[in-house]
C-alpha cells in the first residue's frame, strides 16, 4: 500500500506541472483574443429615439461616449441630417461650427452645450421649431490614429405641434363665508396623434404667498396627491378632485376657511414616455384665475346669538342626499341651552330639543331610516335625508330658542332667532337606460354587415327598430324589428329580399346582420331601443325609448383593389431574361389574368395568355417563349411572366389585366401600369486589324487592301463590309455576300475594283490599273451581326479603321534648288526670302503648290504661309500683317518679311509639290521636294540714345510764377522707335521721387496733386515740363529719364536703351519758412522681414515743438524698388484732407492718422515685388492772416527696407491607410480629409476627391478654395461636409459594387498675394480601400479582423500542438515508470484515458 501511496504521488505531481502549464497557456489564449477583439472600441450613445416634442418648448437631449483611452474630457459635436442635407448645429471645440441656420440662435444662447462630465452632456434648445426635426447626429472628434469603433449615435427627432388646452369658463370672482363649499372646474384636452398622459394641479396664490401653492394634483397615472399645508384637510375629506368625463377637473372644498382667500388657477402639464422609458414633460397650459373672497363669520355680541342654515348645494335628483346644517354662534351665553326646529315651507320637519331628545315628524321617513338629525358639535345641527323625494324640495328655514333650565330640571324659552330661507330643488331622476352603438367603419363588398347595439341600466324587457339611410339628404327607412317578446317583424320593403336578421342577447346587445352586402348599404344605421314596464293592470307599457346611429361604408371590390406591374430586368441584352411580376391587392376574391403586350413602334396590342377565375389557362402566344408562376402571399397575389430568352420582338409594352369574380359575378375590371421592355444589343464588338497600313503603288499596277477582324462575340457571327474611299462609299458587301457598288465607285472605277472574301473573317478589295486619282484615304467599316434567339439578325456596333494609298506617277526630272544659304539683317529693316525649281521647262499641264516653313533654332517646324497650284493662298494669322508673297515667273517664289524682329532668327524652307492636268481635266499631284535651308540671322538695333546732361541752378524768388525742366534728346537708335519720359525731384543725399510721366503711348501721369504740372513737346526729340505757381517745397535736384522703345510684332515692344539727363538744382528763396520751421521726423532706418501674404505696416512720426493749430502737414509715401533709380509715390495725403492713391492697386493700402503727428500705412496681401525701401516726405503748410496756406518747411522720414520672403511650405494631410468593408444593407461610406498642418492661417484650401482606377485617378468630386461645389458622379449625390476649418469630408450615399476602389483627396493651398489667388503648396492624403460585399461574397473577400483572425489563430493553434506534444512525451515517460510499480489511478488526467480491463476498477472499488 504504500508503494502504492507513492506512486500516486508521483503521477499527481506530474498532472499537477500539466495542470499549471495548461494554466499559462489558457490566459495567454485568452488575452490574445480580447485584446484582437474587445479592446479600445469607442462607443457614442445619444438619448434613444424616435422622441417626440411640441414645438415652441425646451428640450434636452443627452449623449454619451464611452470606451476611449488618453484625456478625460472628449469634445462633442450636434449634426441635423435632412434628406440630401447634413447641418451643423453646434461643436464643444469650434465656436465656427454652426451653419447660418442656427448659428444666430447659438451666438443668443437659445442653443447650448451643458457638459455634464468630460464623457457625457445635454444639448439644450430652448424654443423648439419646426424646421428642428431630423436625425440629429451626436459625434465625438477622432484624435489621430486607427479609427475603432463608432464615433457617431444618432436619433430621430419629431417636432409635433402643441395642442394642449386648459380653460377655466366659471365665474372669474366668488365671495364666500367661513364654512361655505367651493367647487371650480377647469377643461383640459390634447389633440395630439401620440399617446401621451395629461397631469392637472390647483394652484392657490394667497396675498401673501411668494408663489403659488398647489393645493391638489391628479397625476399621469391617475392618483390623487394634495399640496403641502393641505394634507391633513384631503384625509378628512374636505378637499377632493375628481375628474368628470373625459376634459372636467373639478375641485372640491365642502367648507373654505379664511387661509383660502386668494386666487385659484389650475395648471395641465403632458407627458409623453419615450423609447427607453422614461417619461418626458412636453408641454404644459395654466388657465386663467378665480379670485376668491372668504368672509370671515363676525361673532354676536354679547348675551345674543345668531343662526346660520346650510343645504347641499348643486342640482339634486330623487334619490340623492340632502344635508342641512344649522349652525348657532353664541357669546357670553353661560349655561345655555338651545332648541332646534327645521322648517320646510313653515311646516316643521324635525326638532332636536334642549335635552337633545329628537322629534320627527314624518314618522314614515323616520322609520324607513331616510331622515335623521343628529347635533354633530357644540353649535352644529344636521338633518340628513338619505333618499330625497319631489316633495322635499321648498323652503327651508332653522328655528331656534335660547332656553334656561329651572330648579325643577323643565326648560324656560328666553329668546328666538329664525335663519334665512334657503330653496332646495328636486327634479324626478331620469331612467338610467342607455345605448352604445358599435360596428366596423367600413366592410368589403359581399361580406356580412353587422351593426352591434350594447344596451346598459335596464330594467325591464326591450325591443328594438333598425333602420337605415343612405345619405345626410335622405330620410330613414325600416329595416327590421324585434319585440320585447323576441319576435321578428316588420321586415323593409327594400330588404324582403334579403338575408337580413337580428338577435338579442341575455346580456343586453341587439344585432343586425345583413348577409352578401352592396355598395348601397353605405350610409347611416340607427337602432331605437325600448325599455317596456309593466302596468297595474298587467298590461306592458313602453317606459324610455333611446337610440344611436352611426355611418358605415361598404366598399366595393374594384375600389379596394390595386394592381402594379413591376420588373427588375426591364432593360436587358438579347438573349438574357426578363420577369415581369403583376401585384394585385385586395380583398379575397376570384381573380381572372390576362397579359397583353403592344410590339414596339406599333398601336395594335395582343394577349399572351390568359387564366379564367376557375384556373383555367389559355395561350394565345407562343408557349415556348414564355414562362408563368403564381404565389399567393398574406400581402396580395404574384403572378410573374418570364421571357426566358428575350429577343428584338419581345421588345415593347406590357400590362396585365385582373378581372375580380364573386360567386361567379364580375366585380371588378382592372389594367395594370403600362411597363415598356428594352431589349438592347449586347455590349461586345468585333476589333479590327488592316494589315497593310500605307500602301504605295505606280500608275496602272495593281493594289490590294486588306480588312481582317480579329475577334469576334460569338463563332456563329456574320459580317456586313463597307468600302470608303474619303467620305463616300465605294462599295458594300450584305450579310449574303452580295456586293453594291457606290457613288465613289462612278461608272468607270466599278469596272477596275472587285471584293472577296479570302478567309471567314478577312476581306480584300484591289483596284487594277491604279490611277493617281486613286491616291487616299480608305475606310473600312465592319458591322457584326448576331441571330436572336426568335432567328432574327441584328448588328452591333460597327467600326472602322483607315489606310492610305499613294499613287505616284513615274519617275519625273522634278528638283528644288538644294544650296543652303546665310543671310544678316538688321532688326526692323524688311527680310527677302528665295526659293526656285531647277531644270524646269515651259508645260502648260505642270503646276506648283508651296508651303514656306519656318524652323527656329531648337524647336519644331511651322508653316508660314501655303500657296495651293489653283491659286489659293493662306498665311500664319500671327505674321500676315508682316508676309508679302509673289512668284515672278514659274518655279520661282519670293517671300519679303517686314520689320524683321529677334523672334525671326532661324531656317527657312520651303516644300513644293509638282501637279499635272491628266485627260479628265483633274489635277494630280506628281511629285514632291523640298528646297534648301536659308539662315537668317537678326542683328538687334544698337543703342545709340544720348540725352543732354547739362546741369543747371535756378534761384527762384516768390515773385516768380514757374520754372521749366527740359528734356533735349541728342540721338536716337533708330527713326522707328518712340519715347517715355520720366521726371523726377529730390533733394540732396535723397532718392529722387518720380512726378510726372509721358508713357510711350501717349498717355499722361501727374504724381503731384497740389499743382497742374503742364506737358510740352515742342519737337519729336524735345520734351519739357513746366512746374508752375513756384513756391519753397518746389525747392530740389530735378531730372528726367527717358526710355526708347521699339515695336517688334503687333502688340509686342523692346526696350532698346534708357538715359538720364542732367540735374537741374532749382532753389526757393525760403528765409520766412526756416525761421518759423518747428517740426522734425524720426530718421531712424528699420528693417522689416515678412512673409508672403501677410500684412506689414509702416509708420511716420513728426515731432513737434508746439502744437500750433494754424499747422497743417501734406505727406507723401514713396517707395523705391531694388534696382530703380527714382521712387514711386504711393499715395499724397494734402494739408487740406485730401486723399490720392497713385498706385496700380490702391485697395490694398490702409491709410490712417491716429493723432495729429502719427501717420500709419498698413499694405495688405503682401507679394515678393513688394520688396524695397519705404520712405514718407512731410511738408509743414501755415495758414497767414490773409486765409491762405503757405508751405513753411519740409522733412523726410528715415527708411523702412521691407524683405518679402517667400512661406516655407508646411502642407501636411494626414496620410493613415484605412480599409473598409461594406455590405449592401449600409448606407454609404465618408471619405475623410484631415489637414494636419498648414503653411499660413491666412490660406485658403482646395480639395478634391480622386478614385484610383486601371487608366489612373478619376476625379470624383472638387470643393474649390472659392467655396463653389463641382461633382463628377452624376448617378449619385455625393454629400459634402465641413466640420472644422481643417476637415473636409465626403459622403458616398447608396453603395454598390462599382463603388469598390482606392480613394484619396488632394489638398492644394492657395495664397491671397497683391490681387490674386496663388497656388503655393499640394499634398495627398492616404487611401481609403473599399470593398462592397453582395451576397456570396462573404467567403470570397475577408476583412482586417478576418484576415488578423486569419493569422494569429493558426499560430496559436501550432504552439498549443507543440506544448500537447511535449506532455504526451512526458506522460508516457512516467506511464513506462508506473508500469513497473502497482497500477494506481492519475486523478484529473485529461490528457490520457484509462484502457478498459485494469486496475482501474480495483482502484474505484
Amino acid at each position: 500500500m504504500r508503494k502504492k501511496a507513492n506512486g500516486s504521488i508521483s503521477l499527481r505531481m506530474v498532472d499537477f506541472w500539466c495542470q499549471k502549464w495548461n494554466l499559462p497557456l489558457l490566459l495567454c489564449l485568452t488575452g490574445l483574443l480580447q485584446w484582437d477583439l474587445c479592446s479600445g472600441q469607442i462607443q457614442v450613445q445619444i438619448q434613444e429615439g424616435p422622441l417626440y416634442r411640441v414645438k415652441g418648448y425646451p428640450i434636452s437631449i443627452s449623449c454619451n461616449v464611452t470606451g476611449f483611452t488618453g484625456p478625460p474630457t472628449r469634445d462633442f459635436q450636434f449634426i441635423l441630417k435632412k434628406p440630401n442635407m447634413e447641418l451643423n448645429i453646434i461643436s464643444t471645440s469650434d465656436k465656427e461650427f454652426a451653419y447660418g441656420v442656427f448659428s444666430g440662435r447659438v451666438e443668443k444662447k437659445e442653443i447650448y452645450i451643458q457638459r455634464l462630465s468630460g464623457s457625457s452632456v445635454l444639448l439644450w434648445i430652448k424654443n423648439l421649431q419646426e424646421n428642428d426635426a431630423g436625425d440629429l447626429l451626436c459625434e465625438t472628434l477622432h484624435r489621430g490614429g486607427v479609427y475603432y469603433g463608432d464615433y457617431d449615435d444618432e436619433t430621430k427627432l419629431n417636432v409635433i405641434a402643441d395642442t394642449l388646452e386648459a380653460l377655466y369658463s366659471g365665474s372669474p370672482s366668488q365671495s364666500l363665508s367661513e364654512g361655505d363649499p367651493l367647487q371650480l372646474e377647469c377643461q383640459v384636452s390634447s389633440q395630439t396623434f401620440q399617446h401621451t398622459h395629461l397631469m392637472v394641479t390647483w394652484f392657490l396664490h394667497g396675498e401673501e404667498d411668494e408663489n403659488p401653492r398647489p393645493v391638489i394634483t391628479l397625476d399621469r397615472d391617475l392618483t390623487v396627491k394634495p399640496g403641502a399645508g393641505f394634507e391633513d384637510r384631503y384625509r378628512a375629506g374636505l378637499i377632493s378632485m375628481d375628474k368628470v368625463e373625459d376634459t372636467t377637473y373639478r375641485l372640491k372644498m365642502p367648507q373654505v376657511q379664511q387661509s383660502d382667500q386668494g386666487k385659484f388657477f389650475c395648471k395641465a402639464t403632458e407627458w409623453i414616455q419615450d423609447p427607453d422609458r422614461s417619461w418626458t414633460q412636453i408641454a404644459h397650459k395654466t388657465t386663467a384665475a378665480c379670485d376668491v373672497e372668504i368672509k370671515r363669520i363676525v361673532a354676536p355680541d354679547a348675551g345674543s346669538f345668531s343662526v346660520y342654515l346650510k343645504a347641499s348645494k348643486g342640482p339634486l335628483q330623487e334619490g340623492d342626499a340632502l344635508d342641512i346644517r344649522c349652525s348657532v354662534n353664541a357669546q357670553n351665553l353661560p349655561g345655555h341651552f338651545f332648541s332646534v326646529t327645521w322648517l320646510k315651507n313653515q311646516q316643521k320637519v324635525a326638532q332636536i330639543g334642549s335635552s337633545g331628545v329628537l322629534t320627527m315628524f314624518d314618522k314614515e321617513r323616520e322609520n324607513a331610516a331616510e331622515m335623521r338629525a343628529v347635533k354633530t358639535s357644540h353649535m352644529d345641527y344636521l338633518l340628513t335625508i338619505r333618499s330625497t323625494r319631489t316633495e322635499d324640495q321648498g323652503q327651508y328655514q332653522c328655528e331656534v330658542w335660547q332656553e334656561n333650565m329651572n330648579e325643577d330640571g323643565t326648560f324656560k324659552k328666553i329668546q328666538k332667532q329664525i335663519s334665512s330661507p334657503e330653496t332646495v330643488s328636486i327634479t324626478a331622476k331620469e331612467s338610467d337606460l342607455a345605448v352604445v352603438m358599435a360596428m366596423k367603419d367600413a366592410v368589403t363588398e359581399g361580406d356580412a354587415l353587422r351593426v352591434v347595439c350594447s344596451v346598459s341600466g335596464f330594467k325591464g324587457p326591450l325591443s328594438v327598430s333598425w333602420q337605415h339611410k343612405k345619405d345626410s339628404g335622405a330620410s330613414f327607412i325600416d329595416v327590421i324589428s324585434l319585440t320585447h317578446e323576441g319576435v321578428m317583424k316588420d321586415v323593409g320593403s327594400r330588404y324582403q329580399s334579403r338575408n337580413v336578421q337580428t338577435f338579442h342577447s341575455p346580456a343586453g346587445n341587439f344585432t343586425l346582420e345583413l348577409g352578401a352586402s352592396a355598395t348601397s348599404d353605405s350610409g347611416e344605421y340607427k337602432c331605437i331601443v325600448s325599455e317596456w314596464t309593466v302596468q297595474s293592470n298587467g298590461e306592458m307599457k313602453k317606459a324610455n325609448t333611446h337610440s344611436q346611429q352611426k355611418a358605415i361604408i361598404v366598399n366595393s371590390v374594384e375600389s379596394l383593389m390595386k394592381v402594379s406591374l413591376k420588373s427588375r430586368t426591364s432593360t436587358v441584352p438579347i438573349d438574357s431574361p426578363v420577369e415581369l411580376l403583376c401585384i394585385v391587392r385586395g380583398p379575397k376574391v376570384s381573380l381572372a389574368v390576362r397579359w397583353m403586350f403592344q410590339p414596339h413602334n406599333s398601336t395594335f396590342q395582343t394577349n399572351i395568355l390568359s387564366i379564367s377565375q376557375t384556373g383555367e389557362m389559355a395561350w394565345r402566344a407562343d408557349q415556348r417563349n414564355y414562362q408563368l408562376s403564381i404565389q399567393a402571399q398574406p400581402t396580395g397575389t404574384y403572378f410573374t411572366l418570364k421571357v426566358p430568352r428575350a429577343s428584338k420582338q419581345q421588345e415593347g409594352q406590357y400590362q396585365c389585366q385582373v378581372d375580380a369574380y364573386q360567386k361567379d359575378v364580375q366585380k371588378a375590371k382592372i389594367i395594370s401600369n403600362p411597363l415598356a421592355v428594352i431589349v438592347q444589343k449586347p455590349g461586345k464588338y468585333s476589333y479590327l486589324f488592316i494589315k497593310i497600313m500605307y500602301v504605295r503603288s505606280t500608275v496602272n499596277a495593281e493594289a490590294k487592301l486588306e480588312c481582317s477582324v480579329t475577334r469576334t462575340t460569338t463563332n456563329t457571327s456574320r459580317f456586313t463590309v463597307t468600302w470608303m474611299f474619303g467620305s463616300q462609299m465605294l462599295l458594300t458587301m450584305d450579310l449574303d455576300a452580295v456586293v453594291k457598288f457606290g457613288p465613289a465607285a462612278g461608272l468607270e472605277m466599278d469596272q477596275r475594283i472587285r471584293t472577296e472574301i479570302r478567309q471567314k473573317q478577312s476581306f480584300q478589295l484591289t483596284i487594277h490599273q491604279v490611277r493617281t486619282s486613286d491616291s487616299g484615304q480608305y475606310h473600312c467599316e465592319v458591322e457584326e451581326w448576331l441571330q436572336d434567339p426568335l432567328g432574327d439578325w441584328y448588328s452591333l456596333k460597327n467600326m472602322s479603321v483607315s489606310t492610305e494609298m499613294v499613287v505616284k506617277e513615274k519617275a519625273s526630272d522634278f528638283k528644288m534648288n538644294k544650296t543652303n544659304t546665310q543671310l544678316k539683317v538688321e532688326e526692323g529693316k524688311q527680310l527677302m526670302l528665295k526659293c526656285s525649281v531647277e531644270g524646269i521647262g515651259y508645260d502648260s499641264t505642270l503646276r506648283y503648290s508651296l508651303t514656306w516653313m519656318f524652323n527656329q533654332y531648337q524647336s519644331s517646324s511651322v508653316a508660314l504661309l501655303t500657296y495651293s497650284h489653283d491659286g489659293r493662298l493662306k498665311y500664319n494669322s500671327e505674321l500676315e500683317g508682316r508676309l508679302h508673297f509673289s512668284t515672278p515667273e514659274v518655279g520661282v517664289f519670293h517671300l519679303t518679311i517686314h520689320r524683321s524682329i529677334q523672334e525671326d532668327r532661324g531656317r527657312y524652307y520651303c516644300k513644293v509639290e509638282q501637279y499635272q492636268l491628266d485627260c479628265k481635266g483633274q489635277w494630280s499631284p506628281k511629285a514632291s521636294d523640298k528646297s534648301g535651308f536659308t539662315n537668317v540671322t537678326v542683328q538687334l538695333i544698337e543703342n545709340k540714345l544720348h540725352v543732354n546732361k547739362e546741369e543747371k541752378s535756378l534761384t527762384i524768388t516768390n515773385l516768380q510764377t514757374e520754372f521749366t525742366i527740359d528734356c533735349v534728346i541728342k540721338s536716337r537708335s533708330s527713326d522707328a522707335s518712340v519715347f517715355e519720359v520720366t521726371w523726377s525731384r529730390g533733394l540732396r543725399n535723397e532718392r529722387p521721387v518720380i512726378i510726372f510721366n509721358a508713357s510711350r503711348d501717349g498717355t499722361l501721369h501727374s504724381a503731384i496733386d497740389d499743382k497742374d504740372l503742364v506737358f510740352g513737346r515742342p519737337s519729336a526729340m524735345h520734351y519739357k515740363l513746366k512746374v508752375p505757381n513756384v513756391n519753397p517745397t518746389d525747392t530740389g535736384l530735378y531730372h528726367c529719364q527717358v526710355v526708347e522703345w521699339i515695336q517688334t510684332a503687333a502688340s509686342k515692344w523692346r526696350s532698346i536703351g534708357q538715359d538720364m539727363s542732367g540735374k537741374i538744382s532749382v532753389h526757393v528763396d525760403a528765409e520766412e519758412r526756416q525761421k518759423n520751421a518747428s517740426f522734425a521726423m524720426d530718421k531712424n532706418d528699420k528693417d522689416l522681414y515678412i512673409k508672403e501674404g501677410e500684412q506689414f505696416n509702416l509708420e511716420c512720426s513728426l515731432d513737434v515743438e508746439k502744437d500750433d493749430p494754424t499747422h497743417h502737414y501734406s505727406l507723401r509715401w514713396v517707395f523705391n524698388r531694388p534696382e530703380s533709380t527714382s521712387g514711386i509715390p504711393l499715395l499724397s495725403y494734402s494739408y487740406d484732407g485730401r486723399l490720392q492713391y497713385h498706385t496700380e492697386y490702391p485697395n490694398r493700402l490702409r491709410f490712417s492718422r491716429p493723432t495729429s503727428g502719427t501717420f500709419h500705412l498698413a499694405v495688405l496681401n503682401s507679394d515678393k515685388a513688394d520688396s524695397g525701401s519705404y520712405q514718407c516726405r512731410v511738408e509743414q503748410y501755415q495758414h497767414d492772416c490773409n486765409g491762405q496756406w503757405k508751405p513753411m518747411a519740409r522733412a523726410q522720414s528715415g527708411t523702412t527696407t521691407v524683405t518679402v520672403n517667400s512661406i516655407e511650405s508646411k502642407l501636411h494631410v494626414q496620410k493613415d491607410n484605412r480599409m473598409l468593408n461594406i455590405t449592401n444593407h449600409q448606407a454609404g461610406f465618408t471619405i475623410d480629409c484631415v489637414i494636419d498642418s498648414q503653411s499660413s492661417d491666412t490660406s485658403g484650401f482646395e480639395v478634391t476627391w480622386f478614385k484610383v482606377q486601371e487608366e489612373g485617378p478619376v476625379t470624383i468630386f472638387t470643393a474649390r478654395h472659392d467655396g463653389t461645389l463641382h461633382s463628377a458622379i452624376t448617378d449619385k449625390n455625393l454629400v459634402f461636409g465641413r466640420p472644422l476649418a481643417t476637415h473636409y469630408k465626403l459622403t458616398v450615399p447608396q453603395i454598390s459594387p462599382t463603388d469598390v476602389g482606392q480613394y484619396y483627396c488632394q489638398v492644394e493651398e492657395w495664397l491671397l498675394t497683391a490681387n490674386t489667388w496663388k497656388r503655393f503648396a499640394s499634398d495627398n492624403s492616404g487611401e481609403l480601400s473599399i470593398y462592397v460585399h453582395t451576397e456570396g461574397d462573404s467567403e470570397k473577400q475577408a476583412d482586417p479582423l478576418g484576415t488578423t483572425l486569419g493569422v494569429t489563430i493558426p499560430l496559436i493553434c501550432f504552439l498549443v500542438l507543440v506544448i500537447i506534444l511535449l506532455l504526451i512525451r512526458d506522460h508516457k515517460r512516467n506511464s513506462e515508470l508506473t508500469k513497473k510499480k502497482d497500477c494506481l489511478w492519475a486523478e484529473n488526467n485529461p490528457l490520457t484515458p484509462v484502457p478498459e480491463g485494469t486496475c482501474a476498477a480495483e482502484d474505484h472499488s
